[in-house]
């Protein structure tokens, strides 16, 4: 399905949230969660439901005992992007009680955005270096490709990533002498 809008309203994320045991969602990304790795997740314990394709342009909350609505990062795709892409972006939501673990990206970079206390932990791939940024009046936090990190939110926060990239994210722990660098 080939989209040009697509209306994410705020009161919906907020209501997703109040009654869903996950506290992140994607929205706009690369693949929809097949049965099997479902399963698989479920299997470990995961808090993760199933995922259906948004019908129209406006999403809404799912309730907990419904498939969460999900919309296809190549409905958005032009002929001109990156063969290896699948779409030009991935947008998810999370809040201050979604899990967050140590990751990097090697095709996409991610950006993160809330008015709402923001930080991280990072380090570049081959570095031992780590830093840690904290924006206490919230901002916007951009990793590109191969900085591990880790976030802190304090609040609602829009996480997009460019290109869309499917099974592009690998956990690597930030283990390393840790040298503060605030800003705000």
């Amino acid at each position: 399905m080939k989209r040009n809008a697509l209306f994410i309203p705020t009161d919906q994320i907020h209501l997703h949230f109040g009654v869903n045991d996950r506290q992140d969602i994607k929205i706009v990304a690369p693949e929809i969660l097949t049965r099997k790795l479902l399963h698989e997740l479920l299997a470990q314990s995961r808090k993760i439901k199933p995922e259906q394709i948004l019908d129209g342009d406006r999403w809404e909350h799912a309730e907990a005992s419904e498939a969460n609505n999900l919309v296809l990062s190549k409905d958005f795709a032009d002929s001109c992007l990156p063969q290896y892409t699948d779409g030009p972006f991935a947008v998810s939501f999370a809040n201050e009680n979604a899990e967050q673990d140590e990751h990097y990206h090697q095709q996409h970079l991610e950006i993160y955005f809330s008015e709402y206390p923001i930080g991280a932990e990072y380090r570049l791939l081959n570095d031992v270096e780590c830093k840690s940024v904290r924006l206490e009046s919230g901002g916007m936090i951009i990793f590109a490709p191969e900085v591990v990190h880790k976030m802190q939110l304090g609040g609602l926060t829009v996480v997009i990533e460019v290109p869309a990239v499917a099974n592009d994210k690998i956990k690597e722990m930030l283990v390393c002498d840790l040298r503060s660098q605030d800003a705000d």
